[in-house]
């Protein structure tokens, strides 16, 4: 009787190192193209003039961005011609705020948006009530709300 070991065939000594071969070279081959596949309006010279309006704020720090990144904040600006105004400009506006953001910042950010998306719904309409009565208004806005107002500003 065999054993199931036994039943596997292992190529002879001849065939080791060619075998190896292909498949090192089928890595590579998969690998070169996965790179070539890449989508590249992610490359700032080939974005449209309105995505690089948009992502304007990042210019200077385009090419220190992961590729990820690139590619999402593409995607957020691609998707602006499909928004109203007011919504692009707040996309914009917020845009502009993260690109003055340290790293450090930034990683803080993330972390505060990851813990809050953790919370529970009712939780976290009451941070954002919370937050929104502590903001200091921008010149010529309204005042932040209270909690005797009971409504938060957006």
């Amino acid at each position: 009787m065999r054993s199931p070991e036994s039943a596997v065939k292992v190529p002879s000594a001849r065939w080791r190192s060619p075998l190896r071969a292909a498949l090192v070279l089928a890595c590579i081959a998969c690998s070169t193209a996965a790179a070539r596949a890449e989508p590249s309006s992610a490359d700032w010279a080939r974005m449209n003039p309105s995505e690089r309006h948009f992502l304007a704020p990042l210019s200077d720090q385009w090419d220190a961005l992961p590729a990820q990144t690139r590619r999402k904040l593409v995607g957020i600006a691609q998707r602006q011609s499909t928004v109203t105004p007011e919504q692009r400009e707040r996309a914009r506006s917020r845009l502009v705020e993260w690109a003055q953001l340290s790293v450090e910042e930034r990683e803080l950010a993330r972390r505060n948006y990851q813990q809050l998306r953790a919370l529970p719904p009712d939780q976290r309409q009451d941070v954002a009530r919370r937050w929104s009565a502590t903001r200091v208004p921008s010149p010529g806005s309204e005042a932040p709300a209270t909690e005797s107002s009971g409504q938060a500003q957006p």
